[in-house]
């Protein structure tokens, strides 16, 4: 299956795919034919020589069994009405794949992309953040704003060294992701809190260590992002801590096959740009840093 034609017309595009249906599996030796395929279907979509009609046939090209089960599938479908939702980040975070042969070609497929190995990093980035906070002292009371499926803090929590005291407070907006991250750190119950609420009606007298938000802000706009990173500003304690993940402007090989075959866009900023939007709610250049994940496609405002 590596000396395969990509396609050179629309009309190529089914057959394709048709192809790689009957063959019914694939290794990782042909994910350059699929990384050109979605290259030219991005291309042919630029130059509107595929219609948005097109677009959606070949979406759902392997029915809908695929897309129930597939991670590829479930990003388009978005089961809980949002993209990234908590199901779908914690397959990300566990590399999950499908029993079924051909789901599993294409779940591994997707779990080798840069944006899902960068979304574990990030999970890697987060533990390893809190974890020199606490070797510095002995204890960090945390504020984790989309806590989303919780997974990053079970694992935290069952690293942290014993005699260190972890307090967290989970905001997080969906109630289906607040029950299941309840669920997955119910060994930890004492010390984690979790609130339903958005963010936007959210407010609180308590001042934290570190208030980490890893996976919302790019959904943000410019003026939203400065108007929620006011508000943290007063969560945080004098010598506290705000991080922001955003994906990378500069740096992300998963976005077109995101956005085409999963209908899921974020805001993509630089470095810069991430500096330029704190700057503007009120922080000074001295006191920003934007560190970044071994990808190099989620960034960190610090």
């Amino acid at each position: 299956m590596k000396h395969v034609t990509i396609p050179v017309t629309k009309h190529d595009i089914i057959p394709l795919l048709a192809m790689i249906k009957q063959k019914g599996s694939f290794n990782n030796e042909f994910y350059p034919v699929i990384d050109q395929l979605v290259a030219t279907v991005g291309q042919m979509k630029r130059e509107e020589i595929i219609s948005d009609n097109d677009m959606d046939e070949i979406r759902r090209f392997f029915g809908q069994d695929f897309l129930e089960n597939t991670l590829q599938g479930m990003a388009l479908l978005k089961k809980y009405g949002y993209a990234g939702d908590f199901i779908m980040i914690d397959k990300i975070y566990t590399g999950n794949t499908s029993g079924n042969q051909f789901f599993h070609s294409w779940d591994q497929y997707f779990n080798n992309h840069a944006a899902p190995k960068a979304v574990r990093n990030r999970k890697r980035y987060f533990k390893q953040l809190v974890l020199q906070k606490l070797q510095a002292g002995n204890s960090v009371k945390l504020l984790n704003v989309a806590s989303g499926p919780a997974r990053d803090l079970l694992e935290l929590y069952t690293e942290k060294p014993p005699a260190k005291k972890l307090e967290t407070l989970c905001i997080e907006m969906d109630s289906h992701a607040v029950a299941y991250g309840e669920n997955l750190t119910a060994p930890y119950a004492a010390d984690i809190r979790f609130i339903n609420k958005n963010i936007f009606k959210f407010d609180t007298e308590e001042k934290f260590d570190l208030v980490w938000s890893a996976g919302l802000f790019d959904y943000f706009d410019n003026k939203t992002f400065v108007y929620v990173l006011n508000k943290f500003k007063n969560w945080v304690t004098g010598q506290g801590e705000i991080v922001i993940g955003n994906f990378n402007e500069s740096h992300n090989p998963s976005r077109e096959y995101m956005e085409l075959f999963g209908n899921w866009y974020l805001q993509h900023r630089s470095a810069n740009q991430l500096k330029a939007l704190a700057i503007e709610a009120g922080f000074n250049d001295n006191q920003l840093t934007v560190g970044a994940e071994a990808e190099n496609v989620n960034l960190f405002l610090h």
